[in-house]
């Protein structure tokens, strides 16, 4: 009953956020459309009631399945997006069919559509925390599996709303196939089927995203073929991926130069003679070596420096070969610190994006010494240019080893897609800010 009365709760709000959307853009407008040379006609209810926009943008959401599973935000987002453009290109559709086109501003209903991709999302965001405290969102689950990575997830993403029970009192059963038999997989199943109204199969191999698989039926067979595809080695999405590495770096270039400038200033201030970049040779696609650029974040001096180091601190030699970096590095300059714990060294790479080595987004470039421990895997991680920022920087923990590294580049080079890349884009914005999670 109470989830039921959420998502009611939930289509209200969006229904509320469409009217807001709608209403914010037709003031908008009559103040300031006029600088633009575009004002709306008419009044703004002659807009904010128009029936057909709320039918449908509901119908698509319930289309793209956005009340009928519990989804994460960002995955919930693109959801919302692609509805929302849908449904203006059926708005426009029914206009131009009825003749009625012209009784209404397109900027207006446009830029409508635009403040909707903003304000459903983040509505979404406040009102399932709101729910949450209420317990109307919660749900009670149990997670059969000893993947902690998944555990924490999973109940520990409070927009999901999975609370933790016991398997008699949960609604919802997680299966972890991994190390289970066909078998038992069966009889487990068979027994949740009917005890239980929802069963959520955790895949085997997580190195795909099976939301973007294809399912076709083989009826005579009774079975499924689940299509999977590299994105990433896709002719179509190289060449999106190009186009979008070009125009962004461009929109890029005029916030970056003062950053550059101010960055520059401090470095030489800390050290007048020392030099601005650090230059080091880095696998890129397809095993090429390439001249990698970063802001100098270490003394020169300092493999002498770290070799005393490690000499007194032993313990460092081992972590490093876990981490792939040192928990102190002596060798850090004080502007160094503060541009590695902001990832503001990588700046220097939109260098090599202009010059077609590195993307914006993407797999870290690896160092030419560890392509040897990468193994049987390098050629799937390499099989694209590296970015400047990319999945392990956004996981949100800084203590990823290097297999996992090497496992999250995979997944993102099979599962790319542009919204994937918009995702981390967001995200290493937010990590800069915050601090969060950078190396």
């Amino acid at each position: 009953m109470k989830n039921k009365l959420s998502y009611l709760l939930l289509m209200l709000f969006d229904i509320l956020m469409v009217y807001i959307s709608i209403t914010i853009t037709y003031y908008l407008t009559k103040y300031f459309g006029s600088s633009f040379s575009f004002t709306p006609t008419g009044d703004v209810f002659h807009y904010s009631d128009k029936v057909i926009v709320y039918i449908l943008i509901l119908i698509n959401f319930i289309g793209f399945k956005v009340y009928k599973y519990r989804h994460d935000f960002w995955e919930e987002t693109s959801l919302i997006i692609k509805s929302l453009v849908l449904s203006s290109f059926m708005l426009f559709s029914v206009f131009a069919l009825t003749k009625t086109i012209d009784e209404y501003s397109r900027s207006v209903i446009l830029l409508s559509f635009i403040v909707m991709t903003v304000l459903i999302p983040l509505s979404k965001f406040v009102l399932k925390k709101k729910l949450n405290l209420f317990g109307l969102w919660s749900e009670k689950a149990f997670m059969a599996s000893s993947n902690s990575e998944i555990i924490e997830e999973i109940f520990g993403n409070r927009y999901l709303g999975y609370v933790g029970s016991s398997e008699q009192e949960a609604d919802v059963v997680f299966m972890d196939t991994v190390g289970i038999s066909k078998e038992k997989i069966e009889e487990k199943l068979s027994f949740l089927a009917h005890e239980k109204k929802k069963v959520v199969f955790i895949p085997m191999i997580n190195t795909f995203n099976y939301s973007n698989a294809g399912i076709v039926e083989i009826f005579n067979a009774r079975t499924n073929m689940i299509i999977l595809e590299n994105s990433l080695l896709k002719k179509t999405n190289i060449l999106v991926k190009k186009v979008t590495d070009a125009v962004l770096s461009i929109l890029l270039v005029p916030f970056l130069i003062p950053i550059f400038g101010i960055i520059i200033l401090k470095m030489k201030k800390e050290k007048p003679n020392g030099s601005i970049f650090f230059k080091q040779e880095r696998l890129g696609k397809n095993g090429e070596i390439f001249v990698c650029y970063k802001f100098r974040s270490m003394r020169e001096d300092g493999a002498d420096v770290l070799a005393t180091y490690l000499q007194e601190n032993p313990e460092e030699v081992e972590n490093y070969a876990t981490y792939h970096k040192y928990e102190n590095d002596p060798r850090i300059t004080k502007v160094g610190d503060f541009l590695r714990r902001t990832s503001l060294d990588e700046l220097p790479q939109i260098i090599n994006v202009f010059k077609g080595e590195m993307s914006l987004i993407g797999p870290r470039p690896y160092m030419l010494n560890e392509k040897e421990k990468i193994g049987s895997k390098i050629d799937m991680v390499l099989a694209v240019k590296p970015g400047i920022s990319g999945l392990w920087q956004v996981s949100g923990r800084s203590d990823v080893d290097f297999y996992s590294r090497v496992d999250m580049d995979i997944y993102y080079t099979r599962n790319w897609n542009l919204w994937f890349d918009i995702v981390i884009l967001l995200k290493t914005i937010r990590t800069v800010l915050f601090r969060e999670g950078a190396s």
